[in-house]
């Protein structure tokens, strides 16, 4: 089975009527009259991935399919790159659905918010990879991806523990890590 994870503030998420799949809504904003799971507004999306691959960790869909809850900005055909997703699963461990697909050399990434915190993309991934990671990132804008199960899996719980424990400050900027990272972490390429 396949499941749609969302990571919903105050977007409007009518676009899921159109997936009859195993769908979980974790609502950080207003409420909203649909079954979720409310959760603190903190870390934005890779808080809530996190959460879920935490609290599912031994009850995850085969894939799962991590989204904010407008992902159409980042992703024109979420819909239909979705549906197929669902229908024919992955033949990858990792599926980013992103439109852009942007590089990281050398831990040095000059996006925002980076002109803020320029270490912290360093910091993240020193402390989950080891102090000599220093891999090229290819990565997708937006953080809305596909992974199976088993890459979830290649990490112990504890990683994902670890990494959640990031975002109980109050730097923000720690997703825009993570966001870096979600390729790394799952297509094992360390």
């Amino acid at each position: 089975m396949n499941e749609i994870v969302v990571a919903r503030y105050n977007e409007n998420i009518d676009w899921l009527k159109f997936f009859d799949s195993k769908k979980t809504i974790y609502n950080k904003g207003d409420e909203i009259d649909v079954d979720c799971v409310k959760l603190q507004n903190i870390g934005r999306e890779s808080h809530t991935y996190l959460h879920h691959i935490i609290s599912r960790y031994n009850s995850l869909s085969n894939v799962t399919i991590f989204t904010q809850g407008d992902p159409f900005p980042h992703c024109s055909d979420f819909i239909d790159k979705t549906h197929l997703i669902i229908q024919e699963g992955l033949d990858k461990p990792f599926q980013n659905l992103c439109s852009w697909v942007l590089q990281v050399d050398n831990l040095q990434c000059r996006c925002w918010p980076y002109h803020c915190w320029p270490n912290l993309l360093p910091e993240v991934a020193h402390s989950l990879f080891g102090e000599d990671f220093n891999h090229p990132i290819w990565f997708g804008a937006g953080a809305i991806f596909a992974v199976t199960k088993e890459a979830i899996h290649r990490h112990p719980i504890e990683f994902y523990e670890k990494a959640i424990r990031f975002h109980d400050t109050d730097i923000d900027g720690y997703a825009h890590a993570f966001e870096r990272l979600w390729p790394t972490i799952f297509e094992g390429l360390l």
